[in-house]
């Protein structure tokens, strides 16, 4: 297998996919508040990809993949919010 084909290597170190994921021990507001930082830096990760992207079809990708992350941040907002008011 060639190196740089490896699909197992780390490309962005410290940069997990997985953004679900349960936080123990967390209360459900701190868990919301991790979610909507954790969003809104994969958006702004996404937009300056995307700026820096050569090929026009890898920016489109990583515009669209930015703004699903914009959308599940408001999503968090609203949910903060309502939860809040209760």
């Amino acid at each position: 297998m060639l190196p740089h084909n490896d699909v197992r290597r780390d490309l962005f170190p410290g940069f997990r996919l997985a953004v679900l994921v349960a936080f123990d021990g967390d209360t459900p507001m701190t868990e919301l508040q991790d979610r909507l930082e954790r969003f809104e830096t994969l958006t702004a990760e996404c937009e300056l990809i995307a700026k820096l992207a050569t090929d026009g079809t890898k920016r489109e990708f990583y515009l669209r993949l930015g703004e699903q992350y914009r959308q599940l941040a408001v999503d968090i907002r609203q949910a903060i919010a309502t939860t809040a008011a209760a």
